[in-house]
């Protein structure tokens, strides 16, 4: 099968953004792959909490008093 001659190849394979979104996905897990071993090594929780963070951002958390 002569892979080079095929629709799948000219236009999908043989493309600027399918290899341009390779390039991107690599060189993102390159970076952030030491981030995420790091957590996972530390062994220490990401502790987010998006109605707690509102909270404080909005200043709904400190008491209005009686």
């Amino acid at each position: 099968m002569n892979l080079f001659n095929t629709w799948f190849y000219q236009n999908v394979l043989n493309t600027e953004w399918l290899v341009w979104g390779i390039i991107i996905t690599t060189l993102g897990f390159n970076i952030l792959s030491p981030i995420f071993l790091w957590y996972s090594l530390t062994e220490t929780k990401f502790q987010f909490r998006p109605v707690r963070f509102i909270k404080k951002i909005t200043g709904q958390e400190k008491s209005k008093g009686s």
